[in-house]
Protein backbone atom coordinates (compact mmCIF):
# COMPACT_ATOMS: atom_id res chain seq x y z
CA UNK A 1 0.00 0.00 0.00
CA UNK A 2 2.99 2.31 0.42
CA UNK A 3 4.91 1.91 -2.93
CA UNK A 4 0.61 2.83 -4.47
CA UNK A 5 0.68 5.94 -2.10
CA UNK A 6 4.52 7.21 -2.82
CA UNK A 7 4.13 7.35 -6.70
CA UNK A 8 1.14 9.69 -6.98
CA UNK A 9 2.96 11.74 -4.44
CA UNK A 10 5.78 12.24 -5.89
CA UNK A 11 4.40 13.67 -8.99
CA UNK A 12 1.72 15.52 -7.27
CA UNK A 13 4.73 17.59 -5.34
CA UNK A 14 7.23 17.00 -8.10
CA UNK A 15 4.95 17.55 -11.20
CA UNK A 16 4.78 15.01 -14.43
CA UNK A 17 7.98 14.23 -15.85
CA UNK A 18 7.90 15.36 -19.18
CA UNK A 19 5.38 18.01 -18.19
CA UNK A 20 6.65 20.73 -20.77
CA UNK A 21 7.09 19.22 -23.45
CA UNK A 22 3.10 18.07 -23.34
CA UNK A 23 2.36 21.86 -23.48
CA UNK A 24 2.00 22.47 -20.17
CA UNK A 25 5.15 24.97 -19.76
CA UNK A 26 7.82 26.53 -17.71
CA UNK A 27 7.47 26.72 -13.78
CA UNK A 28 6.56 29.97 -13.04
CA UNK A 29 4.26 31.34 -9.75
CA UNK A 30 1.69 33.52 -10.14
CA UNK A 31 0.44 36.75 -7.37
CA UNK A 32 -2.06 35.60 -5.10
CA UNK A 33 -2.91 38.10 -2.00
CA UNK A 34 -5.94 36.71 -0.06
CA UNK A 35 -8.53 36.13 -3.05
CA UNK A 36 -6.78 38.58 -5.57
CA UNK A 37 -5.13 35.93 -8.37
CA UNK A 38 -3.23 38.16 -10.79
CA UNK A 39 -1.02 35.90 -13.66
CA UNK A 40 1.33 39.01 -14.59
CA UNK A 41 2.22 41.77 -12.82
CA UNK A 42 4.01 43.17 -15.81
CA UNK A 43 2.55 45.29 -17.60
CA UNK A 44 4.34 44.86 -20.51
CA UNK A 45 3.54 41.16 -20.37
CA UNK A 46 0.56 40.12 -22.47
CA UNK A 47 -1.78 37.33 -21.22
CA UNK A 48 -3.37 34.87 -24.32
CA UNK A 49 -4.73 32.22 -22.09
CA UNK A 50 -5.32 31.42 -18.07
CA UNK A 51 -6.57 28.31 -16.13
CA UNK A 52 -6.79 28.08 -12.40
CA UNK A 53 -8.55 24.82 -11.18
CA UNK A 54 -8.53 22.67 -7.72
CA UNK A 55 -6.93 19.98 -8.17
CA UNK A 56 -8.14 17.61 -5.34
CA UNK A 57 -9.75 14.15 -6.00
CA UNK A 58 -12.55 16.83 -7.24
CA UNK A 59 -11.44 18.48 -9.99
CA UNK A 60 -12.71 21.89 -10.69
CA UNK A 61 -12.07 24.98 -12.83
CA UNK A 62 -12.62 27.92 -11.34
CA UNK A 63 -11.85 30.53 -14.03
CA UNK A 64 -10.68 29.41 -17.88
CA UNK A 65 -10.22 31.67 -20.83
CA UNK A 66 -8.69 31.30 -24.52
CA UNK A 67 -7.66 33.43 -26.93
CA UNK A 68 -7.06 36.63 -24.93
CA UNK A 69 -5.13 39.68 -25.05
CA UNK A 70 -4.82 40.96 -21.77
CA UNK A 71 -2.12 43.42 -19.85
CA UNK A 72 -1.98 44.29 -16.01
CA UNK A 73 -4.30 45.21 -14.62
CA UNK A 74 -6.46 42.97 -16.41
CA UNK A 75 -4.69 39.80 -15.68
CA UNK A 76 -6.05 39.73 -11.84
CA UNK A 77 -9.51 37.87 -10.92
CA UNK A 78 -11.24 37.54 -7.77
CA UNK A 79 -11.45 33.92 -6.88
CA UNK A 80 -12.57 32.38 -3.71
CA UNK A 81 -9.42 29.89 -2.38
CA UNK A 82 -10.15 28.00 0.31
CA UNK A 83 -7.32 26.05 2.85
CA UNK A 84 -6.16 22.84 2.52
CA UNK A 85 -6.87 22.49 -1.20
CA UNK A 86 -4.29 22.02 -4.26
CA UNK A 87 -4.88 24.65 -6.99
CA UNK A 88 -3.20 24.21 -10.58
CA UNK A 89 -2.81 26.98 -12.94
CA UNK A 90 -1.71 26.94 -16.61
CA UNK A 91 -1.75 29.74 -18.37
CA UNK A 92 0.19 31.72 -21.66
CA UNK A 93 1.92 34.93 -21.87
CA UNK A 94 2.58 36.02 -25.28
CA UNK A 95 1.68 32.67 -26.39
CA UNK A 96 4.77 30.91 -23.68
CA UNK A 97 2.94 28.19 -22.23
CA UNK A 98 3.57 28.43 -17.78
CA UNK A 99 2.35 26.17 -15.23
CA UNK A 100 2.19 26.36 -11.60
CA UNK A 101 0.26 24.74 -8.24
CA UNK A 102 0.38 25.68 -5.14
CA UNK A 103 -1.47 24.87 -1.99
CA UNK A 104 -2.47 27.10 1.07
CA UNK A 105 -2.29 25.41 4.24
CA UNK A 106 -4.38 25.00 7.13
CA UNK A 107 -2.36 28.37 8.40
CA UNK A 108 -3.09 30.20 5.20
CA UNK A 109 0.47 29.89 4.12
CA UNK A 110 0.86 29.74 0.43
CA UNK A 111 2.72 26.35 -0.67
CA UNK A 112 4.39 26.24 -3.98
CA UNK A 113 4.63 22.69 -4.90
CA UNK A 114 6.48 22.70 -7.42
CA UNK A 115 10.09 23.90 -5.96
Amino acid sequence: MKKRVFLPAVLALTGCPGGEQLGAGEWRSIYIEGENVCFTVKREEVLTRYSLAINNKDYKVLIVEEGVNLTYPKTCFNVQLNRGVVYSATYAISDKNYTYSFIIDNEGNLLDLGR
